[in-house]
């Protein structure tokens, strides 16, 4: 075995081939194998999935599915009035973005921060194939070991809606804290995964039964999506100091004319977010069937388009610092 540096400053373990250009040939088609493999994903009820380390993740990689995530990313601008993190960073040379997604906080990121080297991670390849050059992407799964060695520590390492692929979060932060530079920050940004209202009858609405069934089988799954009020816990009890977390309410919808706009952005990823957010969970776990699920679908639906209860989400902006050693 050898070590590998891919110019990311992540080295990983290679198999060296043997100087033979039948070893060489077949290397080769063993390469071209997984990465055709990575590259075409899996279908499953019409949604396209990651297939490297397949399943870690429920939701699909789809074109749709990129759309609904750049859709968030705006989204989070709106509320953020445009900023990237909450936590107070200074100059970071190293930055990591966990579960980057389609990379455009990535991108934005090294383009604002042109001496930083930014990189990021994600099971699936729906990153742009052009990028800043302070700016890399790398195939990998968080919550595995990381290829990261000490000196290439990072100063800043940032997750944004990572509540569906995470099932140990005290383990991500332990691993985020293990590869940080003594005073560097990591920042968690979630959207609870519950949407909340005080009308009357809510408790038994169909929204109410749709994300109770989520919970308990996201849960049963392993991967509870509800958990950005715990990011605080989570941090500290791996090691973190100075945890902040900050939170804001905001409405799903026009009802709240001072906040149209983050409302419209909010409707409309529920819209699109509900179905992947459910198929595979309701028929991988629970076992339902996909007409139940498009039925139950249906009604949530209805029930935010016509603003039957006045619901809201919470963002959840929470980020720790590594203590400053002697």
């Amino acid at each position: 075995m050898a070590s590998d540096d891919d110019g990311t400053g992540a080295s990983s373990e290679r198999i060296v081939p043997s100087s033979s250009s039948d070893g060489e040939v077949f290397l080769e088609k063993i390469t071209q194998s997984i990465s055709e493999s990575i590259y075409e994903g899996r279908y499953e009820n019409g949604r396209r999935y990651h297939s490297y380390r397949e399943g870690s993740y429920p939701l699909p990689e789809d074109e749709r599915e990129q759309d609904r995530l750049d859709l968030i990313q705006h989204w989070f601008g709106l509320v953020l009035k445009g900023e990237l993190h909450r936590a107070p960073i200074r100059e970071p040379q190293r930055v990591l973005d966990i579960g980057t997604g389609t990379g455009l906080w990535a991108l934005d990121f090294a383009d604002l921060h042109p001496e930083a080297q930014v990189i990021g991670t994600d099971l699936s390849v729906i990153q742009p194939e052009w990028t800043a050059p302070n700016c890399h992407f790398i195939i990998d799964d968080a919550e595995s070991d990381w290829v990261f060695t000490e000196r290439e520590a990072f100063d800043y390492v940032h997750v944004r809606y990572l509540y569906p692929g995470i099932g140990d979060w005290r383990r991500l932060w332990r691993q985020s804290l293990e590869h940080m530079r003594p005073g560097g920050w990591a920042e968690s940004q979630e959207i609870s995964a519950w949407f909340y209202s005080d009308d009357e009858g809510y408790e038994h609405s169909n929204i109410m039964y749709w994300q109770r069934t989520l919970d308990e089988a996201t849960t049963r799954m392993g991967k509870r999506f509800n958990t950005a009020h715990e990011q605080k816990a989570y941090m500290v009890d791996a090691g973190f100091v100075e945890v902040t977390q900050e939170v804001l309410e905001i409405p799903v919808g026009t009802w709240d004319r001072s906040n149209l706009e983050v409302g419209k952005c909010a409707l409309l990823n529920v819209f699109e977010g509900l179905a992947p957010t459910s198929l595979a969970v309701f028929s991988r776990v629970l076992d339902w069937d996909i007409p139940t699920i498009e039925t139950l679908l249906a009604a949530v639906r209805n029930e935010f388009l016509y603003h039957k209860y006045k619901t809201h989400l919470k963002f959840y902006f929470t980020y720790g610092q590594k203590p400053i050693r002697n």
